[in-house]
């Protein structure tokens, strides 16, 4: 108690309290606290675009697989759709597009796990005079078509 009454009548800088913040610690805090709101906002826009760039990944990856299709169609010398199984029999070799959990896949004799379209939860093949058609519905609700067409005519089944 006498070393606050002692301090009171004084004004020397060694009565002072360390208890205070001084403006430099303010200014310290202050920079901390803008340097993280500043990294803070691009990740905030990172996590927020992520559905974007999924959707333009995804249209990219259809824009490969729907090119892909239309090579092989149109190469095939046959084609035909068997419980929900695209066959296309080019040669000596018999290619199969199929459903593969959320993901359509080529297997080519019935052997191999080549994954084509990710991300895809509803599908249909069509076969139409001397073309293929493929509709396919992603996770996101967006829909997908491509009419793949044979430069061979195509014998019909017997």
């Amino acid at each position: 108690m006498k070393k606050i009454l002692s301090c009171l009548k004084s004004k020397s800088v060694g009565c002072l309290s360390d208890d205070a913040f001084t403006l430099i610690e303010v200014l310290i805090s202050f920079s901390i606290f803008t340097t993280i709101i500043f990294f803070m906002t691009p990740v905030f826009q990172i996590i927020l675009n992520n559905k974007d760039t999924e959707a333009t990944l995804q249209a990219m990856e259809w824009d490969v697989f729907s090119s892909q299709v239309k090579k092989e169609v149109r190469l095939s010398t046959r084609a035909e759709v068997n419980s929900n199984l695209l066959i296309l029999t080019k040669d000596t070799e018999t290619i199969q597009y199929e459903m593969y959990g959320s993901s359509l896949r080529r297997r080519v004799n019935s052997t191999g796990h080549e994954i084509l379209l990710q991300n895809v939860s509803q599908y249909s093949f069509a076969i139409l005079n001397n073309a293929v058609k493929i509709d396919v519905t992603d996770l996101w609700g967006r829909k997908y078509s491509v009419i793949a067409f044979s430069m061979v005519n195509w014998q019909p089944l017997p």
